[in-house]
């Protein structure tokens, strides 16, 4: 335990050096205002006295040793319970102490630590912690921008092949005995720099923790000592955790698909563009009868918005308000025909609305897919599907994926909910901003393995 004083003109100025100095597991023994003596000017002051195990001081030294002076300085500004984090997992300590576990069957008792002669701090250390100044009530914002530069693979053919590369490593390095297997530098380094980087674009730290602990195993089993295939089997693991629907072109050969396709979602995301995207790849490529269908009747602009649209693609629109208008628009039309819904867009704590509108869907057999924005964080995203939940969505659709560098939330989202991802949308070109939705795009839009744009 290592106990200092610090002194400055405020107490915020006081916990603000502590943290620099101590880092953000310090903990404040005592604080007492002096009436003068800070300074050349004889002004009053906030003196803390606070404590720091070693083990935390080392976990800070070693983590901060991996960042650049830029990368640290923004660690620093963002809320203590981010830094420690981000401390627990740049460091490595216990990934690399797991690590170790699994290569070295017999390891050595830990050194006694010689002692320097002064007597232990007999203090009764509060369980306290200083308050954090720079803490906000936001915890679905992440820590970010603090990863170490590494060399990107370039010009790779498609994400897809260079996982399988990956994969198909000679067998006679996966049966090579891990446990009597040297630990390299290199093999240390990997680990905290690749999930450093999963941080960075916004995954959850739990999940970076999950995602760790396999790719570790990975890491001893196979002896990786290069971190472009140690990537390549992060990526590996990212899609083993993800669903993504089959392509709508193969669902609809499927005799039990349902021809009727409602688009749900909060107001703002994109609902009308995206049905219009797949609407026009329906028409052109797939050459099916489509008929548009809106049940929004609150804004005059969403249904001119979708007539121009379907006057562009010459199908029809229909607007139908209620559940029997839906019910008989279905009787009537073609059995081939695909009916894409569109709906009003209501904020998630909207419960009437949200009911109407449930009761308006109800009476139909349909495919329902939740729209949601990649610019919405993590919490907002969490009760956006939470409360959704009552229109039982079958896909989930991610819009405005061109509008962020934080693509963490895709995967966050993708893993908690566990409802297949069904289409991403980039941009306004119709149709050709929207893609299906596939497990290789959102391992490459978390760990830039292609090097390519978005």
């Amino acid at each position: 335990m290592e106990l200092k004083k610090f002194e400055a003109p405020t107490l915020a100025e006081a916990l603000q050096v502590v943290k620099r100095e101590l880092g953000p597991e310090a903990v404040i023994i005592s604080t007492r205002n002096n009436k003068g003596g800070f300074g050349l000017l004889n002004k009053a002051s906030v003196e803390v006295t606070a404590a720091v195990s070693e083990e935390s001081l080392e976990k800070k030294r070693v983590a901060e040793s991996r960042m650049a002076p830029e990368q640290l300085a923004r660690l620093k500004a963002k809320p203590a319970q981010k830094v420690i984090q981000a401390y627990d997992i740049l460091s490595g300590s216990r990934l690399e102490r797991s690590l170790r576990n699994a290569l070295v069957s017999n390891i050595a008792p830990p050194k006694e630590k010689k002692s320097d002669g002064r007597a232990p701090v007999q203090a009764r250390v509060t369980q306290r912690r200083y308050v954090d100044i720079q803490d906000d009530d936001n915890p679905a914002e992440v820590a970010s921008s603090y990863t170490q530069d590494f060399t990107r693979i370039q010009n790779p053919n498609s994400v897809g092949q260079m996982v399988q590369k990956a994969q198909a490593r000679p067998q006679t390095q996966q049966q090579q005995p891990a446990a009597r297997a040297p630990v390299s530098s290199s093999q240390n380094a990997i680990l905290p720099t690749l999930l450093a980087d999963l941080i960075d674009t916004g995954v959850e730290s739990e999940l970076v923790k999950e995602l760790g602990d396999e790719l570790k195993v990975v890491i001893v089993r196979e002896q990786i000592n290069k971190i472009d295939i140690a990537r390549h089997q992060l990526a590996r693991i990212l899609m083993s955790r993800l669903r993504v629907a089959k392509p709508l072109s193969e669902r609809l050969r499927l005799p039990n698909t349902p021809r009727m396709i409602s688009f749900v979602g909060p107001t703002g995301v994109g609902k009308t563009t995206t049905i219009a995207k797949i609407a026009a790849e329906l028409v052109i490529h797939q050459r099916r009868p489509v008929t548009l269908v809106t049940t929004d009747t609150y804004k005059i602009a969403a249904i001119e918005q979708l007539q121009t649209y379907a006057n562009i693609l010459r199908i029809p629109l229909e607007v139908c308000p209620t559940s029997e208008a839906l019910d008989n628009l279905s009787a009537s039309l073609d059995p081939e025909a695909v009916i894409l819904i569109d709906t009003a867009g209501f904020g998630p704590k909207d419960d009437n609305k949200l009911e109407e509108l449930r009761d308006t869907l109800a009476g139909i057999r349909s495919e329902t897919h939740l729209c949601v924005s990649a610019l919405t964080r993590d919490r907002d995203l969490a009760e956006i599907v939470r409360r959704f939940r009552r229109f039982s969505p079958d896909y989930l659709v991610i819009t405005k994926i061109d509008e962020t560098t934080s693509f963490g939330g895709i995967y966050n989202i993708g893993v908690r909910s566990q409802l297949p991802l069904s289409y991403f949308t980039m941009g306004q070109r119709v149709p050709e901003d929207m893609e299906v939705a596939t497990k290789e795009r959102v391992a490459d839009l978390l760990l830039n393995i292609s090097g390519g744009q978005i």
